[in-house]
Formats: C-alpha cells, structure tokens, sequence
C-alpha cells in the first residue's frame, strides 16, 4: 500500500484443428465444450472461443496467411477466460502460451511475439517480446491467483513482471522509468525511444504498484504512463506511436491514431473511476470526443501532429470500443448508438468475418458494458456474474 500512497501523493485446438474449415472447428468446439462441462453466460466469450480459439489453446487470427498467434492475442483471451470463470480455457491458453511462446517456463522467459506457419514449418515467426501482452498476462494471472486462490498463478505473475521490469523498461528523459513496447529495437544509444501509449492500461499499472508495492518500479511505470498520456492528450486525441528525444514528444510514422490508439479510448472508458488523472485527461480529448458525437461515430484515424480527421468511420470494433467513454461522458445514448454496431450474430463464420481485432475490442468493451466484469487501480477486476477469492 505505501508505494500506491506515494503514486496518489505524486499525482494530488492445436494446429490441425486451426486449418480446419470453420464451420467444422466451430462443430468440434462445440463437442468440447459439451464432454468438459464448459459452460459460460457470456455469449461473445463462447462465440469467440468456437472462431479463434484451437483446441489446444492458441488464438488464431484467420485474417493472415500464416494463421498466425499473437502473444497479445494469448493475453487477452486469458483475461476473458478469467472474466468468465472458464478455467478450462484458462487453463488451455496459458499451458499453451507456456509451452509455445516462452520456451516453456513463463517464469523465466518472455513470450514470443509471432507463432505461425512459415517455410520452416508451425514455430516462432518473431522471438521478440511485445510488452503490452506481457503487462496484461502479468495483471491476469496475478488476478487468476487472488480469485480462484491458486498461489501459482501468483508466483507466475511475480516472476514474469520482474522479467517485464527488468528487460522492457527504460528511464526516458521527461517521462523517467518507462515501459518499452518490447525488449528489443525500440530506444538507441542516445536514449531516443520508440513508444505506444496503448501498451499500458493506468488501472494495470495502478494495481500491479498496490498488490505488489514492495517493488517501487511498478508505482515508476505508473507514473511515467500518466504523464505520457498527459502530454499526448494535450494534442486532443492520442497517436498509435510517438518518439521521445531529448525528451520531447513528437510523431513517429505517418502521426496518426487508428487500430491502436483506439485503445486508449478504450482503457479510459473500462476505467473504473480510480485514474486521479481522468477527467483532465478527458478533458484534454475533448476535439475527439466532439467529434464523435457530431458524426455519430469514431473516425478511422486522427493525426493529433496536424489537427486532421479522417473522413471515414472506423470500423465496427472501434464504434463498441468507444462506448464504455461515452457512458462516462454521460451520454448513454450515443453509447447505445455505438454499442449497436457491433456483431451480435452466433455464427462462427460472421464471428470470423468479423475480424480477429473487431472481436476483442467489442469483448473488452461489451463485456464491460454488461457489467461481466469491472476493473480498477484499486480492485483489480472484479468478476460481475460470479464470486472469487474466498480462499481457505
């Protein structure tokens, strides 16, 4: 708890089934789900599971030719399985995530961004580490372990966020102890660095500074986060990727916001109310959320450097993604407008149509939205359809 203190003082199926057809995965999921008792309330989780979840555990995104796993993909779907008390799934994406990405022991290794299919057969594609799936499995297994009381998910939790704290972060001039988007080819050797202000959600940060205080690195990340997000903000609406040298922020790549950046809007809205910083950074934002409310819709991009708009909508996963900020901003009919839009069909095949990153953003936000689960710097996630946490 003191280094929270300090924080609020400082701030006032396997491969073979992955190739199969879709119609008939969705079959064997299906039969699965049946012969293990899996059963959930959650109709996105089961819709998402029967499209993009093997057998054996891996998140597969159809959409690319390789039918590639994203460690990012692992993370999230961890945290769904959690949100859903589906501890079978749980179970199965994590054992696969272990034993595919991290060379087998996610105590010691960092999972591997890319799995797929190359010339060389079904193997790591790219070795490197991407930080933000990191820091989301950190935040799942230590959650997994306080609410189905098992110590092990907890001692995994620890020891992967010191291998996060020792080798995705660096002290950046202007923001001070920051986390780096991978473990490799993101700063140089004038202290210049490459950053994504999606990677970090606050309430992640916040609660990992509280549950485990003894390591102040945690409440550094916090932080340097928080005052990322500030001055990014202050340009009125957030980049997928900026550039720090010398300390000063600038654009990196063509300046704009779109796929990731989305998902700033989108932590900002699950936030449970425990940011100190929300409503000036809310308020900062204000040319985006404007603009959304005039067209009824999230555009595909902003360029925060230029002032410009796209005059194109975003996809359907960005308009649900938006909704949980629009709840906050007190407009719960332009949240239900945008909520809307997004998939609610059962088929697995509208579900693949539908896109790998549409899905995920919708499960965030709907299942939000729907009170299956909250999170916060101060709770953690809290399951909303079942209790956890009384350990004997």
């Amino acid at each position: 708890m003191k280094g929270w203190r300090i924080v609020f003082g400082m701030l006032a199926m396997g491969v073979a089934l992955a190739t199969t057809a879709p119609s008939a995965r969705a079959g064997v999921m299906e039969t699965i789900e049946s012969l293990f008792g899996v059963h959930s309330d959650w109709p996105d989780w089961m819709h998402f599971k029967r499209a993009y979840l093997s057998e054996d555990g891996r998140v597969v995104d159809h959409s690319e030719s390789d039918l590639r796993t994203v460690s990012e993909g692992q993370a999230y779907a961890l945290f769904f399985a959690l949100a859903a008390n589906d501890k079978d799934s749980f179970d199965r994406i994590l054992t696969w995530t272990q034993n595919n990405l991290a060379a087998g022991d996610l105590r010691k290794n960092l999972p591997a961004w890319i799995w797929g299919r190359s010339d060389k057969g079904w193997a790591v594609i790219d070795s490197n580490s991407a930080s933000d799936a990191d820091l989301w499995m950190v935040f799942t297994l230590d959650q997994a372990g306080r609410l189905w009381c098992k110590p092990e998910y907890t001692a995994t939790a620890k020891a992967m966020g010191m291998n996060l704290l020792n080798r995705e972060t660096q002290v950046v001039t202007g923001l001070g102890l920051s986390l780096l988007p991978g473990e490799k080819g993101f700063s140089n050797s004038s202290g210049d660095v490459r950053l994504n202000p999606s990677y970090a959600p606050a309430f992640i940060l916040g609660h990992l500074a509280q549950s485990q205080a003894e390591e102040p690195r945690w409440a550094e990340l916090y932080l340097s986060n928080q005052r990322l997000l500030m001055q990014m903000a202050s340009h009125g609406s957030f980049a997928d990727w900026v550039t720090l040298k010398n300390g000063q922020l600038g654009p990196a790549e063509d300046g704009r916001g779109d796929y990731d950046a989305i998902r700033v809007y989108l932590w900002l809205g699950m936030d449970g109310g425990s940011n100190p910083m929300e409503k000036s950074l809310i308020q900062q934002i204000k040319p985006f959320t404007h603009e959304i409310a005039k067209r009824g819709a999230v555009p595909l991009w902003t360029n925060p450097w230029q002032g410009k708009v796209s005059e194109d909508n975003g996809p359907a996963g960005f308009q649900v993604a938006a909704a949980p900020l629009m709840i906050k901003l007190g407009d719960k009919a332009l949240a239900r407008q945008l909520e809307s839009k997004g998939l609610t069909s059962d088929s697995s095949k509208a579900w693949l149509d539908y896109g790998y990153y549409n899905s995920v953003l919708t499960l965030f936000a709907r299942g939000n939205l729907q009170q299956r689960y909250s999170v916060s710097s101060q709770h953690g996630m809290q399951p909303g359809t079942w209790k956890g946490g009384h350990c004997g």
